[in-house]
């Protein structure tokens, strides 16, 4: 399990960096720098830039202001002086599962498409329209890698019974067929085109134990308990005000004895994950990547007793009492 730890930490970190790189890029090849030299108003730099979409262009200062490129007062704004380190030890390399960054690189590049227009047609980031896109997203090897991990912590065989929040294409037949024909797998997710996909690919291997529901996590009501609730890289699409609602109905659902399995790049621990951020912004529904303070706060909220065991940088277990 540690292995598989050190993997999903390790290209976490490495998808910051180059999304870091990344985003430096696009202020110089946009003369975003160049115009961020002397102090200027807020407002003449968005007024001056090339970029279209303004409000994508505020995000994008904001983000630099975020991971320490520019400074703001209430309302100039300049670039510092800044330096940029990245660090790969040999240990980091040995980790990295480098199938993500053909697929990062098409994100980078819709990012100058929707300078121009935000509906530009070449963003292929659409839960539905982009079903595709996302599905290759879901088939890395990272994404494995982190269901593995699941599968290691929940101790997962036939006759569990598994809820997966926010479940895609890939997850109902990998973590499907871990709980076996005695046991089951119900999938939620609010996306069609994710279920549909799903759906074939069980139909065709016969996993008549997985189960996928169409529904808003945020106001389901689970009817059964599960031994394990799973709930990997959901939360960053949710407003804020709903992680308290998610996280009791969660526990609500889960066995006593049962775990619930969070997965996230927490805030906390990258502190340039804003950089990452911004390119995911292209998806509408995305809304920050979570604290691990936030989701502790919230089942502290919660009238469950549990007890909680951090694992690496990115994933948290919670097991009811």
């Amino acid at each position: 399990m540690e292995s598989l730890v050190k993997k999903i930490d390790k290209n976490i970190s490495a998808m910051i960096q180059v999304a870091v790189l990344n985003i430096l890029k696009l202020g110089m090849e946009y003369r975003i720098f160049n115009k961020l030299t002397s102090k200027k108003h807020y407002l003449d730099i968005l007024n001056m830039s090339s970029i279209k979409n303004k409000p994508l262009l505020k995000d994008l200062l904001d983000t630099y202001v975020e991971i320490g490129i520019v400074e703001r007062t209430l309302n100039e704004i300049r670039m510092r002086d800044f330096s940029y380190t990245i660090t790969f030890s040999r240990e980091s390399i040995s980790y990295i599962q480098p199938d993500w960054i053909s697929v990062f690189e098409e994100m980078y590049k819709m990012t100058t498409y929707s300078f121009i227009s935000p509906e530009h047609p070449k963003i292929l980031m659409d839960f539905d329209k982009d079903a595709d896109f996302w599905d290759m997203r879901l088939s890395l090897e990272f994404n494995s890698t982190y269901r593995k991990l699941i599968a290691s912590i929940g101790k997962l065989r036939d006759e569990m019974t598994v809820l997966d929040l926010g479940c895609g294409s890939v997850s109902p037949v990998e973590i499907g067929k871990l709980v076996g024909p005695n046991g089951k797998y119900v999938g939620v997710d609010f996306s069609p085109g994710m279920l549909s996909i799903a759906k074939s690919r069980i139909k065709e291997l016969g996993l008549d134990w997985v189960i996928l529901r169409e529904l808003d996590i945020r106001t389901m009501i689970p009817r059964s308990k599960y031994d394990i609730i799973i709930m990997s890289f959901v939360l960053e699409y949710l407003p804020t005000l709903s992680l308290l609602k998610v996280i009791d109905t969660a526990m609500a659902a889960l066995n006593e004895g049962g775990k619930l399995i969070i997965i996230e790049p927490f805030r906390e621990n990258y502190p340039q994950i804003a950089a990452w951020e911004f390119f995911e912004k292209l998806t509408k529904e995305f809304t920050k990547f979570p604290s691990k303070s936030a989701i502790i706060n919230s089942l502290e909220q919660t009238n469950y007793n549990f007890r909680l065991h951090e694992i690496g940088k990115s994933v948290l277990v919670v097991e009811k009492l």
